[in-house]
């Protein structure tokens, strides 16, 4: 095993302390996007009327409903994106097809939840991106899988069962008496 240099260990330490602090500060932001867009939703709510027929029939229903959906979906891709950064962190490998879905998913969730908050060229920006990540997983799909089984592979820990090792003790002792 070969031993690392000083500065290697220390740019190893200063890049893994920067990935804990994002991932740190993803944490912070999912909490407080979470908290904001129910707190949001919920003042909304109480602002709309106090009785169950103005809420159920206020023409500002559909877009609180939009709000929270945008709130639960976009909470969901950055979770996702919490855990291939916290992969990233342990393992120092990146799952490609997590990364490439996330690509996907996050601009498609903005064009259908919260495409009134966004100008149009940003919209515009948002489809091609996400149409051209589509485009490129679907090009790309066997060695996308591929690669996502190398990566399982390699990144999985799963312990040899004993009654495997004892067979490959016994096969290796056979073979050496013959």
């Amino acid at each position: 095993m070969k031993k690392e240099s000083l500065v290697a260990e220390i740019m190893n330490y200063i890049v893994s302390g920067y990935v804990y602090f994002v991932a740190f500060l993803l944490v912070l932001y999912m909490v407080s996007a979470l908290v904001a867009g129910f707190l949001g939703f919920g003042t909304a709510l109480l602002d709309i009327s106090s009785s169950a027929k103005g809420i159920l029939s206020s023409p500002v229903r559909a877009d609180l409903e939009l709000k929270l959906l945008h709130t639960i979906t976009f909470t969901f891709v950055l979770v996702k994106a919490y855990k291939i950064l916290i992969s990233f962190a342990q393992m120092r490998a990146i799952n490609i097809k997590l990364l490439i879905e996330i690509a996907i998913i996050a601009p498609t969730i903005e064009l259908i939840f919260n495409i009134k908050q966004h100008s149009f060229e940003v919209n515009v920006l948002f489809a091609i991106f996400a149409i051209a990540n589509l485009i490129a997983y679907l090009v790309f799909y066997k060695t996308i899988q591929t690669v996502n089984a190398d990566y399982q592979k390699d990144h999985t820990c799963e312990p040899v069962p004993a009654s495997t090792a004892k067979t490959t003790k016994r096969s290796t002792k056979t073979k050496k008496k013959s």
